[in-house]
């Protein structure tokens, strides 16, 4: 297989990966459910363009997270299903990582928004 074919081949696994986290994990849903909240907010505020890009900066970060901590916890499960302080700690920790960054997402929300609301 050529060089072009083998990239462009790679794609439907990256494509597959994003539907295999939309299919089996709820929080994707909901992280689903946010973007398009997002989206139905920025249109009807009538946002600049420049919160258009920080929101959807903000959605991408959001679902890497998630697809990272999916991917993270899978491959945990993997190594074992017996209870192990060590992979607890590591999928804690990924977790974590995702309400970090939906915690930030949601205090840049309030402030791009805050103005269209009060203003």
């Amino acid at each position: 297989m050529n060089r072009i074919k083998r990239h462009i081949k790679s794609y439907s696994y990256s494509v597959n990966g994003i539907w295999l986290a939309f299919r089996y994990e709820h929080n994707m849903l909901f992280h689903l459910a946010g973007a398009i909240a997002v989206v139905i907010t920025n249109t009807l505020l009538n946002v600049t363009k420049t919160d258009w890009l920080i929101t959807l900066i903000l959605i991408g970060v959001v679902w890497m997270a998630e697809l990272f901590n999916t991917a993270i916890e899978k491959l945990a499960d993997r190594v074992t299903k017996d209870q192990d302080p060590l992979i607890g700690q590591v999928k804690d920790i990924a977790s974590g990582a995702v309400l970090i960054v939906c915690c930030f997402a949601a205090v840049c929300a309030a402030i791009i928004y805050w103005p269209y609301l009060v203003g």
